[in-house]
Parts: structure tokens; sequence; C-alpha cells
């Protein structure tokens, strides 16, 4: 099952948010939010927040356990 969040608006340019999400491509939900945590870059933010959004719709949409995903 696919879990989905989408951002929108957000004025910067996908090179710099790909930066950000290839380093945190394939690992989990929980480990990525931390890694995210400690970047200092404008992109993080966003990515952090859409991953948040992420796991909440899991949570609340699908029933799946956070420490799964």
């Amino acid at each position: 099952m696919e879990v989905q969040a989408i951002t929108r608006r957000v004025r910067m340019s996908p090179q710099k948010m790909r930066e950000v999400t290839r380093q945190i491509q394939g690992m989990g939900a929980l480990q990525a939010e931390a890694v995210l945590s400690v970047v200092p870059r404008k992109s993080a933010f966003w990515v952090r927040k859409t991953l948040k959004s992420a796991i909440a719709n899991a949570e609340h949409n699908h029933e799946l356990d956070t420490e799964r995903l």
C-alpha cells in the first residue's frame, strides 16, 4: 500500500529539493525524519513537513504502524 502526501506552491527549485530527498532515499520514515531535523537547508524543512504529513496519513487513513514505515 502506498501512502502519499503532496506539498504544493513551495517556491524552491526542484534541484535543491532533490539534493535533500536523495539523502533520505531508502531510509525508514522515522530515521529519515531524524536526519532531516539536522540538515541545515530550507528545502529540508519542506521535505520533513511533507514526510510528517505522509506518516500521519499512514497512521490515520490506513491504520499502519509508524515503526514499520
